[in-house]
């Protein structure tokens, strides 16, 4: 499958081989959970360009999208090529931007709830009929762990920290 990234606000291109026709007409066909939009191609020399300008990206949702890649001549379609794509914020425009992600929001979110279990020792109680259970600590704990491994995996992936590198002495 085929994944490439669009900044919005920024000019975008994409050049696929292919031989085709000149009669034909090619769009690609961008479709998210929340928004849809299409480019018209052109062709010349066995190629199939399209150009977005920074005024079209600039209004694009930032998100994941599947795209098809389509060739239409007298009303036939085919599918060319299809894929992934990741449009990104265009930051120069934005006032804010999501920056964690689902594991960081999470870790902190327990790290927070760890806090402030030290000033509360109990998991249960009850008064006048309406009772309360906290999560117990262990398993906060358990799950601190987790994420705090989900959160080191992502950041590794992207670059922002170290490897750790395992040697063996025999």
């Amino acid at each position: 499958m085929n994944t490439f990234k669009i900044n919005a606000g920024t000019t975008f291109t994409r050049v696929v081989d292919h031989t085709g026709s000149v009669e034909a007409s090619y769009k690609y066909v961008f479709v998210s959970d929340s928004a849809r939009f299409e480019w018209s191609g052109s062709y010349a020399n066995n190629q199939i360009s399209v150009t977005a300008l920074t005024s079209v990206t600039s209004k694009l949702l930032a998100g994941v999208y599947i795209w098809s890649l389509v060739e239409v001549i007298n009303g036939e379609t085919t599918l060319i090529d299809q894929g992934r794509a990741t449009v990104t914020s265009d930051l120069l425009n934005a006032s804010t931007a999501q920056v964690l992600t689902h594991n960081e929001k999470m870790l902190t979110s327990i790290r927070k709830r760890l806090e402030g279990r030290v000033l509360s020792d109990h998991e249960n109680y009850s008064i006048e009929g309406r009772s309360l259970s906290r999560i117990p600590m262990d398993t906060l704990k358990t799950l601190e762990n987790k994420y705090a491994w989900r959160v080191y995996r992502e950041q590794t992936n992207r670059g922002e920290r170290p490897k750790h590198k395992s040697i063996r002495f025999r």
